[in-house]
């Protein structure tokens, strides 16, 4: 496609990608999606809270949910989500589920479940060992074989609120909930059951505050997951019968007429992803986003969550009483932030405040608690890299403690490869461009150009032949994936802020591969790059995809637009310059007494232009963080 063709496509694709994001726009200025989002984990989940809470009471629910599960169930035994590969740990739980509802009626969806879970590696094919320990408690209530033994959930751990904060961060209340219950059932000494003793009532505070500061919905994150988990945990344990009763009641609403049970609503995430695509094709004075803005400050949370010792000021996923997230926190502030207004919002002043307060010791960002154990909900590069950004965009130098920091632990953080890891997004990609634009705008040493300079060339090695990215693995599965919307939206961006020139091999690739990708809706296709669990269960999401593949190109489209700006700037000046030393006036007459100097013989590499007459494309070796200011049209903040 010619230079001149790709602009022009790439604008038609930013108008009609920000027509159909904004068709998504609720009244409420909350942009949702969710297509697709049945999800057979969550069902099984919840399924197996309601037969513990209230089973009479849910008998009509479970016999759908039941229903449902051996509809879904694939042809290879197993279950996931749509468009994603069976997944080891939601087959495990959807077999013990119907094993323990419905053991004569769905005994042959269980045998071939079983099959397709040992034929997928069984418990060890599953990274994460929560997951695991689930996996052994879901098939000893449903009597089915199972590898290794129970675990204890020390219940006195929770005596200690900054050690079990740090170690479980939002796992704590489900903790809470599944040590109430192994208390009830596991035979202890005395000291134990002293220390049980000592512990229940701590535990009990935990949920009860969760609860209580979500309204007293029954429900927990808006999650029917982290419900389920927390309502089988309490019912088990013969505690706290009202919030059982409030959480069975949630699970029954929260059902879908098929009898499934939806991952999580993403309200906030999904407005995040379209409204800053939307700035970034120009629409930030658009009227319909006023009310995306007075949505955001409704969903930021006024209040401190203190199970999790949490000041307030945060932003979680969904509604306005959701757990704490650093990574939508930094990108609510940030969009705050572009928006009219932005300069004197105190809900980005309260944001940035709560993000410098949880910044860890080391530097980095956790999900939600301060110093979070690593892995799990721990210090991620590709979050400590979106809070970098909103720092910066909020007025921050390079040389700002916090980003000083953050910037330092990012370089110790790189994979030998180059690469970067994202904890809510599968492969290297995201972490790696994320972790490339921070360090484009925030590098200030030799040491932190060549960490961007890494991180760039990894990208730029892991490209697919057609322009496209995946999770950039050189071997095994990964190998072999298909590039994806999401992943090359990603690598586009940071190759961009990087200070490649939008006309370089890698970026018109990109920029034409996610052109050629565009359905006729406007949308894009995802795939599952989401984790929803870290490792063991993922999603595709149209709002994501499409949010990441508008603000690419619109990226793109500026970056290429500032780039002629620049050139023509440039040859202005040489003109001019031509005009005074062979003495030609403003119409081209010369000046008497003028000089002859004769036609200039320039080399490539001076004026841009090889030897066909072409321009270079190859890429540069210039230092990422000068180039990209440059090349894009932005300040250090990131205003155009």
């Amino acid at each position: 496609m010619p230079a001149s063709a790709l602009t022009e496509s790439v604008g038609t694709a930013v108008t009609t990608g920000a027509e159909a994001l904004l068709a998504h726009r609720r009244d409420d200025g909350a942009f949702v999606f969710g297509a697709h989002h049945a999800s057979p984990l969550n069902t099984a989940g919840a399924l197996t809270a309601l037969h513990f809470a209230d089973p009479e009471g849910s008998a009509e629910t479970i016999e759908r949910g039941v229903t449902w599960l051996c509809e879904t169930q694939r042809d290879d035994g197993g279950w996931a989500m749509p468009s994603v590969p069976t997944e080891p740990l939601t087959t495990a739980l959807a077999a013990a589920a119907l094993q323990l509802l419905a053991p004569r009626r769905a005994a042959s969806a269980v045998r071939a479940a079983r099959a397709r879970f040992e034929e997928l590696g069984g418990s060890a094919a599953v990274p994460e060992p929560a997951m695991t320990a689930l996996i052994r408690q879901f098939h000893t209530f449903a009597g089915l074989p199972h590898e290794g033994a129970q675990r204890r959930l020390p219940l006195e751990l929770l005596l200690f609120p900054g050690l079990s904060r740090r170690l479980l961060s939002l796992r704590l209340p489900i903790y809470a909930s599944q040590a109430l219950a192994q208390s009830a059932h596991r035979r202890r000494g005395p000291a134990g059951r002293a220390l049980d003793r000592l512990a229940r009532p701590r535990a009990l505070a935990i949920v009860r505050d969760a609860y209580e500061r979500e309204g007293a919905t029954g429900g927990f994150s808006t999650d029917p997951w982290l419900t389920g988990l927390i309502c089988l945990g309490l019912a088990r344990s013969g505690q706290a019968p009202d919030l059982v009763s409030a959480a069975a009641r949630w699970l029954r609403s929260a059902a879908n007429p098929d009898g499934s049970w939806d991952l999580m609503p993403l309200d906030v995430t999904w407005t995040n992803f379209a409204t800053a695509a939307l700035i970034e094709a120009g629409h930030a004075d658009d009227p319909q986003l006023l009310g995306t803005r007075e949505m955001l400050h409704r969903h930021q949370q006024p209040e401190p969550f203190d199970a999790l010792g949490c000041p307030a000021g945060y932003w979680g996923f969904s509604s306005p009483r959701s757990w704490p997230m650093a990574l939508e926190t930094a990108e609510a502030g940030a969009i705050l932030l572009r928006l009219p207004g932005g300069a004197d919002d105190r809900h980005v002043r309260a944001g940035l405040a709560w993000l410098t307060a949880t910044q860890d010791a080391a530097g980095s960002w956790s999900l939600a608690v301060r110093n979070s154990k690593p892995g799990g909900f721990g210090p991620c590069p590709q979050m400590t890299a979106k809070v970098v950004g909103a720092l910066l965009d909020s007025g921050a130098g390079a040389d700002d403690p916090r980003v000083v920091r953050a910037v330092r632990w990012l370089v110790g953080r790189q994979r030998p490869d180059g690469s970067y890891e994202a904890m809510w997004y599968r492969g290297g990609t995201p972490g790696t461009a994320a972790a490339l634009e921070a360090l484009s705008r925030a590098g200030r040493t030799e040491e932190h150009h060549r960490a961007a300079a890494r991180a760039r060339d990894w990208l730029l090695r892991t490209r697919h032949p057609d322009g496209s990215w995946s999770t950039g693995d050189r071997s095994g599965p990964g190998a072999t994936r298909r590039g994806t919307v999401e992943e090359t939206a990603w690598a586009l961006r940071g190759l961009l802020a990087a200070g490649l020139s939008p006309t370089d091999p890698a970026p018109a690739a990109a920029a034409r591969w996610l052109v050629d990708a565009q359905r006729e809706d406007g949308g894009w296709t995802p795939a599952p790059v989401n984790e929803y669990i870290r490792g063991c269960a993922r999603y595709a999401d149209d709002g994501i995809a499409a949010g990441l593949a508008v603000r690419a190109l619109a990226h793109y489209r500026s970056a290429e637009a500032a780039e002629v700006v620049e050139a023509t700037r440039a040859c202005g000046c040489r003109r001019e310059t031509g005009m005074r030393e062979t003495g030609t006036g403003a119409f081209g007459l010369r000046e008497p007494g003028a000089r002859e100097t004769g036609p200039r013989e320039t080399g490539s590499g001076e004026t841009g232009v090889d030897e066909s007459g072409t321009r270079e494309t190859g890429p540069r070796e210039t230092g990422p963080r000068e180039t990209s200011m440059r090349e894009t049209g932005t300040d250090e903040g990131g205003g155009r």
